[in-house]
């Protein structure tokens, strides 16, 4: 039941990110890195960022279990470990929530601002258009500040450039 609950959950976000924001299609492109990761179940990369392929990293919980009465938070459980986890990672990153009842979503930040452990999530942050449009831009503006080309490889192959 628990594997089955979890690809499920997986599978419900893969549908909710890849949702088509206009007839060029969806703007994320989420990868399932398969159940060895220790912290991250997903990479994403975001759809038409030019040059660049901006991405951010996703751990999943799925539950069957509801909201809390007193704030309607989704009713997952992170341990502290895992945030810590995540949120080591030098990239943006979140933990998304799925209520595989109703095939809905919620997502937070997990990149630094509170490392204890999780007994609900917010619901403020709904996976739909408007805060995909919101987190495509996040990441974005998180990346723009790099310029990954400018990296000095001690690894440079001299007569490929």
């Amino acid at each position: 039941m628990r594997d089955a609950l979890g690809q499920r959950g997986e599978a419900i976000f893969t549908v909710l990110m890849t949702e088509f924001h206009s007839h060029a299609g969806p703007i994320f492109k989420p990868q399932f890195l398969g159940d060895k990761w220790q912290y991250i179940d997903f990479i994403v990369e975001l759809v038409g960022a030019g040059k660049s392929v901006p991405y951010f990293f996703v751990q999943v919980k799925t539950t069957r279990e509801g909201y809390t009465k007193k704030h309607n938070r989704l009713k997952v459980k992170v341990r502290q470990e895992n945030v810590i986890g995540l949120a080591s990672y030098p990239a943006p990153t979140y933990i998304v929530g799925i209520d595989e009842i109703q095939e809905v979503g919620y997502m937070v930040s997990a990149n630094g601002e509170s490392l204890k452990s999780l007994s609900s999530l917010s619901t403020q942050f709904q996976i739909i258009r408007q805060n995909r449009e919101l987190l495509w831009q996040e990441v974005d503006d998180f990346w723009s500040r790099y310029h990954t080309n400018q990296l000095v490889s001690k690894f440079a192959d001299q007569d490929w450039r």
